[in-house]
């Protein structure tokens, strides 16, 4: 058997990575008020590399997985823009306002984070095309972030992944401890899955507070 079917084989439910690298054990989960809505793309949910699916073990009590692209199921906007809070597409859309402290005061929560998720070429069309959104407040988080996730590849830095683009999203709406412990998760995932593509099996420690 071969080193990628092996892997596959030998794959964590969970976290669907290797299971000598599984990270459930990090997996601790945080309360925190924002809700969290994600658009995610069917074919997505295949891919191991999506991040998505750490939003919801992350915030089992506020995030929450809505799916597009089914055949025969069209998409509707109406169950997610019935969550309470105020409605926020993250997408730097060209009217998209920045996320900061001025924000906040301007437009007091509680919040209603919804995330496309998928390549940004896939993201950006989710708003103009899906029947609800394209009124809704756009933001976009503040410069000078840049991804730290590897697994795929950005034409530019600041092209963050999906939990990423949450978790900083939060670091503003909620605290920065909140952005902290969701990235630490991130990093010892990222790590991980690294490993296991790399095909060495050696056992590594990985420091589970980065």
């Amino acid at each position: 058997m071969g080193q990628r079917r092996a892997g596959h084989v030998n794959r964590c439910p969970n976290c669907r990575v290797n299971r000598f690298f599984c990270v459930c054990e990090n997996l601790r989960p945080l309360e925190i008020e924002t809700k969290i809505s994600l658009i995610v793309h069917v074919r997505e949910l295949k891919l191991t590399s999506n991040t998505a699916q750490f939003a919801e073990k992350m915030l089992p009590q506020n995030a929450e997985i809505f799916i597009r692209g089914r055949v025969h199921e069209p998409f509707t906007s109406e169950p997610v823009l019935k969550r309470m809070g105020l409605p926020l597409f993250l997408y730097p859309h060209e009217d998209a306002q920045e996320l900061n402290e001025d924000f906040k005061t301007k437009f007091p929560g509680p919040y209603h984070l919804i995330i496309p998720d998928g390549n940004w070429q896939q993201a950006r069309k989710v708003r103009q095309r899906e029947e609800g959104f394209s009124h809704l407040m756009a933001v976009k988080l503040p410069g000078m972030i840049t991804s730290e996730y590897g697994l795929r590849k950005a034409l530019h830095p600041e092209w963050v992944c999906t939990y990423e683009a949450m978790a900083h999203a939060l670091g503003i709406l909620e605290s920065l401890a909140v952005r902290d412990r969701l990235m630490d998760f991130f990093r010892i995932w990222v790590k991980s899955t690294e490993q296991a593509r790399s095909g060495d099996f050696k056992k590594i420690s990985l420091d589970n507070n980065p």
